[in-house]
């Protein structure tokens, strides 16, 4: 019966896999302010609504929403046309759209499809030509305008977000969220394990990407943009710092947060002009997860939306500059260590390690709700939108005394459900000892940072890759060697030994609950939502019991919930057996095994044999394996 009643949960779940990822949160009333895009004379902005499904128009004469505008599932970006006669949504979510919308009727005049989870739209200066990231595609889409033709897809890096086009037009640079490394190198045990997200700068005449590496440990990439000039590419980041074991907070010994800079004048050298990354902490306060960036008309201040801490920050571009550029260089490409930096920088590589780079450069100004992630300047006013109050807090740079928000409502304030209360606790990083993370640090939206931790809860000097958390209150025990019986215990003890804060009970039923409701994305190896005929040919293959697959990873949860020997034991690792994880959403969480230690399936299967300890991987024949692993990638 217990079985039963477990299956049934999981087809229920199933059933409401469209009705997640926050669009259930329209039928509450949420509105999720998720981008905010200004008018060139700043008297109208338009607020993109991720959870209402809607764009808001705000009259900044006066701070009131004049129109509201209903466009496709789950909006995540807009951008105007350069006569601002039509803007460019991206919505749709797993089944992307891109829709024309005429302002002043309010009506979508033309729409096509895009990529999985189409977001971060960018315009050419010509007006001709429109970039669109698909996120799960790990892709960008390029169109003609006015028409919106699809001329191409091309390949970037790991969730594409964002993307900004240069001045010249001839360059956009697109930001990749997630880190696409290995982990671990098992036969290498002195070998320096760099990971990090990268930036791809794609060559539109030539439709080439040159890759841009940031920082070891850089990720969790939200936000970008250009300065007026052109001249420099910013980003928003955490700065992890996963060489060393989670022991302590202070000094930004675990993550730290930041921005990159590019050159875009320097492309073509050594590092394709990546400049450095500047933390936004201070040495006793955290800036835990920033989010949107943009700059002033002049481009001498640059404005951060800092979503974890509920800030805005403001950085004197010029003054930051001038002083990057006294620092002398050195031949270091990236931080290799770190070991809490407060003290000043002798050359350009110590900056990423230096709290207090910026002393003397910034401002922090806290602001009322909770989630400040979309920023955009409208002369000297600051708009942030705050994702979980369903506000705006403007920001009056002139005023006199300590700048503050004044809160703009841009809809009925919903009663949180616990669900919604659970996410908000979530990625709220005042909960964390002198902010310096949340738990979207390392598992943004639940799932993973692709980096390799070492957490005290196994003993020290033995660090194993982040996992996602979907369906981990299903999936008992947790974490890889199982020390946790369910994902509610992982709570409480990730308060304590991560936030390094005592749990509130409340708090953490309110988290449990957010756990309990997340659901899969459909696969981008999904065709039209269903199995394609490879991947059916493939789940012949996993249920045959010579194979073996279904032995360890039996649906439907695709978990046995047992700890397994499978010959991964690396020079680290105390023990052989680990958890086995639930092959759903496994298209995303690259690295795989405990360590991570294989960036794609072909050679988890090829080069780690996995699947030999418990059945005959090696008779199949390539093609064999290929629809194997497509229906893997498709759960």
């Amino acid at each position: 019966m217990k079985n039963k009643h477990l299956v049934l949960s999981v087809v229920l779940s199933a059933i409401v896999i469209l009705m997640w990822n926050h669009s259930v949160f329209a039928a509450e009333g949420y509105k999720g302010p998720i981008d905010l895009t200004a008018t060139k004379d700043g008297t109208k902005i338009y607020i993109t609504h991720f959870d209402a499904n809607e764009i808001a128009v705000l009259n900044t004469a006066d701070n009131k929403v004049i129109q509201t505008i209903p466009v496709g599932k789950e909006p995540a970006g807009l951008v105007l046309s350069i006569d601002e006669k039509t803007f460019y949504v991206t919505s749709g979510g797993s089944r992307g759209l891109v829709q024309a919308v005429d302002p002043a009727s309010g009506k979508v005049v033309r729409e096509v499809a895009a990529g999985h989870t189409p977001m971060g739209p960018a315009i050419t200066p010509d007006g001709k030509k429109l970039f669109v990231c698909n996120r799960f595609n790990n892709d960008v889409s390029e169109y003609d305008l006015p028409e919106l033709k699809l001329v191409r897809r091309i390949n970037v890096i790991r969730e594409p977000r964002g993307a900004v086009v240069t001045k010249d037009g001839k360059t956009v640079y697109v930001s990749n969220a997630v880190p696409n490394n290995v982990a671990n190198i098992p036969e290498n045990p002195d070998a320096l394990i760099d990971v990090a997200a990268e930036v791809s700068a794609i060559d539109i005449a030539a439709g080439t990407v040159k890759n841009i590496r940031l920082p070891n440990g850089s990720g969790s990439i939200h936000g970008i943009c250009i300065s007026p000039d052109g001249r420099y590419v910013y980003l928003t980041e955490i700065l992890a710092r996963f060489q060393m074991p989670t022991t302590q907070l202070e000094r930004g010994w675990t993550n730290t947060n930041g921005i990159s800079i590019i050159d875009t004048a320097q492309l073509g050298n050594k590092r394709s002009g990546f400049v450095n990354t500047v933390l936004l902490d201070d040495v006793d306060l955290g800036a835990a997860n920033p989010w949107g960036i943009t700059t002033s008309a002049d481009g001498k201040q640059i404005y951060i939306a800092v979503a974890g801490t509920s800030e805005l920050i403001i950085v004197d571009a010029e003054a930051m500059h001038k002083k990057l550029a006294s620092l002398p260089q050195d031949d270091s490409e990236t931080p290799t260590g770190y070991s809490g930096g407060s003290s000043a920088s002798a050359k350009a590589g110590d900056v990423p390690n230096d709290l207090a780079f910026l002393v003397g450069m910034k401002k922090r100004v806290r602001l009322d709700g909770k989630g400040a992630r979309p920023v955009v300047a409208v002369g000297s006013n600051i708009y942030i939108g705050m994702y979980y109050s369903d506000t705006l807090q403007k920001v009056d740079l002139t005023a006199s005394g300590t700048l503050k928000g004044t809160e703009i409502a841009v809809g009925v304030k919903p009663n949180p459900s616990r669900e919604r209360l659970g996410e908000i606790h979530w990625n709220d990083a005042t909960l964390c000892f002198q902010y310096w993370q949340s738990c979207a640090s390392c598992h943004p939206d639940g799932r993973m940072d692709a980096y390799n931790w070492d957490l005290l809860n196994d003993g020290l000097g033995n660090p194993k890759n982040a996992k996602s958390l979907l369906w981990c209150d299903k999936c008992p025990p947790a974490m890889w060697e199982g020390v946790r019986k369910t994902s509610a215990h992982c709570t409480r003890t990730g308060f304590q030994f991560i936030l390094f804060s005592m749990p509130d009970e409340t708090k953490c039923q309110d988290i449990d609950a957010y756990v309990h409701a997340m659901q899969p994305v459909p696969s981008p190896y999904l065709a039209d939502g269903k199995l394609s005929e490879r991947a059916e040919r493939g789940k012949k293959i996993f249920e045959d019991s010579k194979v073996g697959c279904v032995k360890c990873h039996p649906a439907p949860l695709f978990t046995d919930q047992k700890l397994h020997d499978v010959n991964t034991k690396c020079y680290y690792d105390r023990k052989g057996s680990f958890d086995t994880p639930t092959l759903v959403e496994t298209w995303r969480t690259a690295p795989y095994l405990h360590d991570g230690r294989y960036t794609n399936m072909q050679d988890l299967f090829k080069k780690g044999k996995h699947g030999d300890v418990e059945g005959d991987i090696d008779s199949l024949t390539d093609e064999q394996l290929d629809d194997l692993i497509e229906y893997v990638l498709s759960l």
